[in-house]
């Protein structure tokens, strides 16, 4: 039986796990020689198995196994163009609420949907 040792996680650092992993051969900067290029990554042969894993969970969690959704593939990176006429680049902005007893900041969608606990007293 494995007893987890909660101490270990308070030394663990996310550089390490990143040096491990690199080391390993899962995930690398892309072009990491090169300067790399930010929020872009390359996938050794155990890395590119482990996401399609992860993916294909996911995937059947939230597509398949319900009938109001439906799946969609697109590219992320678009011509400015895009990002342009959808607003994004000028005007576009979620609208935010601030809580004054916890001084946290919420989208105001997140609000609208979430779920309400009522107090009794």
């Amino acid at each position: 039986e494995v007893i987890p040792n909660p101490a270990a996680y308070d030394k663990l650092k996310m550089d390490d796990i990143v040096s491990l992993c690199k080391r390993r051969g899962f995930i690398f900067p892309s072009s990491e020689i090169y300067n790399g290029f930010a929020g872009f990554f390359d996938y050794g042969p155990l890395g590119a198995e482990l996401k399609k894993n992860v993916k294909d969970e996911w995937w059947k969690t939230f597509v398949t196994r319900r009938e109001d959704v439906v799946g969609l593939d697109s590219s992320i990176i678009h011509n400015p163009t895009t990002w342009q006429s959808s607003g994004h680049l000028d005007g576009f902005s979620d609208p935010m609420v601030d809580c004054k007893e916890t001084k946290l900041r919420y989208r105001a969608d997140q609000l609208f949907c979430a779920p309400v606990n009522l107090l009794e007293g």
